[in-house]
């Protein structure tokens, strides 16, 4: 039985399960100043916005929330040394549900996804490589 490559793999909804939540821990580490906790709210809601277009095999949306993933948790690894008893774990719990995730949406089933929904051929890309 041959797959249709237009179906979307178990790859792709686990990864963007996996990015939702491990940027929501994230966003819990960085419970800073106000003015911080509206900007990794502000980026929460655009990386799933763009976890939930990657899942429907939008290229931009797949690099645009590796991008908001690195952000938050960069973003939120400056406030979770702060907390000395949970701060560290739970960034390590964000990076360890959210990595993987980002990982699972370049795999090559979610990239002949992405080709099949965007109309691309495989092959096109070869041949500008190779002359």
């Amino acid at each position: 039985m041959i797959a249709d490559a237009s179906r979307r793999p178990r790859s792709v909804t686990l990864a963007v399960v996996l990015v939702m939540l491990g940027t929501l821990v994230a966003a819990t580490t960085a419970a800073g100043p106000q003015g911080a906790a509206t900007l990794v709210l502000l980026l929460l809601a655009a990386c799933f916005w763009c976890a939930v277009r990657a899942g429907r095999g939008r290229r931009g949306a797949r690099t645009a929330v590796s991008c908001l993933t690195a952000a938050i948790l960069v973003l939120g690894a400056t406030f979770a040394f702060d907390d000395p008893l949970y701060g560290g774990s739970t960034l390590l719990l964000a990076a360890l549900l959210a990595v993987p995730g980002v990982v699972l949406l370049y795999l090559p089933a979610a990239e002949a996804y992405v080709r099949a929904r965007s109309g691309e051929s495989g092959e096109s890309g070869e041949e500008m490589i190779g002359g």
